[in-house]
């Protein structure tokens, strides 16, 4: 939701989408525990980046540098194990409630990909990924921001070429997502909102050049998420249909890992 209410971190996620979430960090998991049989050596390596995300809604846009972490595993069989963490610190622009400075962005991803035995260029997998909005403070226009949690499965593929210098493209589709808007910690008497997702897509290309000073991967990925369902809840007396309106987010940045 674009208005900002109240401080809202983000719980954790029960029935349905609990059951969902555990069972795509148990098929991931269960990759790991396949692969890591596989091999005696290390299990991966690790990548530093610097980057940009732009998080857009109808009403509302987030958007500032980040930071990230990655680790990618080497081959294991026909399986890539992969996990990204990126921590940033957004502008928050509104036309209704106006400009929030410093927000507190933290991002994750996690990937079991198996590559096909005919074509070993493409994979495909599951992919576990959350989001979260720490709106704290208040707004230029007076305001009270609030937390916002988002966590997902998504079908991803992949596609490398050949070579040292080899291109990178992914795409992927959600399966399912749930968005969490914890708008009672402002007002008790707020509700707090949830949110199902279930349309969108992201697409990302990449390319790995070697450098004497080690790897640089530039990359730049677009996701689109389509409107939520609707949920009724009471705010301020008055019962309202809420849902996650669609939004696009693009993250352009560099990756690294020295020699």
């Amino acid at each position: 939701m674009f208005s900002m209410v109240g401080g809202v971190r983000c719980v954790g996620l029960f029935g349905v989408s609990h059951t969902l979430s555990l069972c795509a960090a148990g098929w991931v998991l269960g990759a790991i525990g396949s692969a890591q049989a596989q091999t005696d050596g290390p299990l991966g390596g690790w990548q530093l980046s610097a980057g940009w995300q732009d998080y857009s809604e109808p009403q509302m846009n987030l958007k500032g540098p980040e930071l990230g972490l990655h680790w990618q595993s080497r081959r294991l069989g026909a399986y890539t194990l992969e996990a990204d963490a990126h921590v940033g610190l957004q502008t928050y622009n509104s036309v209704p409630s106006g400009r929030l400075d410093s927000v507190l962005n933290v991002d994750t991803r996690w990937r079991a990909l198996r590559a096909s035995t005919s074509q070993p260029q493409w994979q495909v997998g599951l992919a576990l990924h959350s989001h979260a909005n720490f709106l704290r403070g208040t707004t230029s226009l007076g305001f009270g921001g609030y937390d916002r949690l988002s966590t997902q499965v998504w079908l991803p593929v992949r596609w490398q070429s050949l070579g040292d210098q080899r291109w990178t493209v992914d795409a992927g589709w959600l399966l399912w997502g749930e968005h969490v808007s914890r708008l009672s910690q402002v007002n008790t008497s707020l509700q707090d909102v949830t949110n199902t997702q279930r349309k969108g897509a992201y697409f990302q290309i990449s390319q790995k050049l070697q450098t004497r000073r080690g790897e640089l991967e530039p990359y730049a990925r677009w996701t689109w998420v389509d409107d939520s369902d609707v949920h009724w809840v009471s705010l301020v007396g008055v019962d309202r249909g809420t849902y996650e309106p669609r939004n696009n987010r693009l993250n352009l940045g560099v990756k690294w890992q020295f020699r």
